[in-house]
């Protein structure tokens, strides 16, 4: 591994582009960032559902308390950035997906790791 290219690259990264929204957004605290990759790698990996209370139990106590991933989904899907759809087996349950502007912001962002 090159250390040198990936701390490069690392510095590169500290300085968003303002254009990605989003990305800025999701990456101001870590349980945020968790929810962010969680949501996008369920989305990526064949669109798969992303349940509300799967992704709370897999984020440890010691992290977050449920009412913080709560607000901090709460937050992401009044902006849009999420959307919370009733399952269709479990009506008392509630899936996420990732906005497009979601996903081509992460994209776009993404390229600046190509190589690793």
């Amino acid at each position: 591994m090159n250390h040198l290219k990936l701390l490069k690259i690392l510095k590169k990264n500290v300085m968003i582009n303002p254009n990605f929204v989003t990305v800025k957004y999701f990456r101001k605290d870590f349980v945020s960032v968790w929810v962010w990759i969680h949501i996008l790698q369920n989305y990526f990996d064949n669109n798969k559902n992303v349940n509300i209370q799967k992704l709370i139990q897999e984020i440890p106590y010691e992290v977050a308390s449920r009412p913080t991933i709560y607000k901090i989904i709460d937050a992401a899907v009044a902006k849009k950035y999420f959307f919370k759809i009733i399952d269709e087996k479990d009506k008392r349950k509630f899936n996420l997906f990732p906005s497009s502007q979601v996903v081509n912001e992460f994209k776009e962002w993404s390229k600046i790791f190509k190589g690793f």
